[in-house]
């Protein structure tokens, strides 16, 4: 599944330093308890371009944190590694992989944690 490679390289490029998988980054939904998070979340199915094999994929990444600044620095610095282009990613191919807009600060929730979001758009091929 692309997300989770894509959530993968963000692990590995970032040394750990923008999260690491089950703790701090996570496809779907994160457990309550989690403060600091980011949150990979696939908008409808993957679908098939006009060029044999090639598919897109849209998807989100909603960050979250209990201090405002570390929230939106953390999902600008997931967007920089995110910005792909003829990347390998697991045993995929990404031509390219874009991130729609800046980080949006969808407000503070109800637990105190302020949350960003930025949609992503993504080429990629089966290697």
């Amino acid at each position: 599944m692309l997300l989770y490679e894509l959530l993968k390289h963000v692990e590995n490029a970032s040394s750990g330093a923008l999260g690491v998988e089950g703790t701090s980054l996570f496809i779907g939904l994160a457990p309550s308890d989690a403060q600091s998070a980011s949150i990979f979340v696939q908008q409808g199915g993957e679908r098939r371009d006009y060029a044999p094999g090639l598919r897109r994929l849209a998807f989100q990444v909603f960050t979250r944190d209990p201090d405002i600044q570390q929230a939106e620095a953390r999902a600008g610095g997931i967007a920089d590694v995110l910005t792909l282009r003829a990347a390998a990613a697991g045993n995929y191919h990404v031509y390219e992989c874009n991130p729609r807009h800046e980080p949006l600060f969808l407000g503070r929730e109800d637990s105190g944690l302020f949350t960003y979001v930025v949609n992503y758009n993504a080429n990629w091929r089966a290697a």
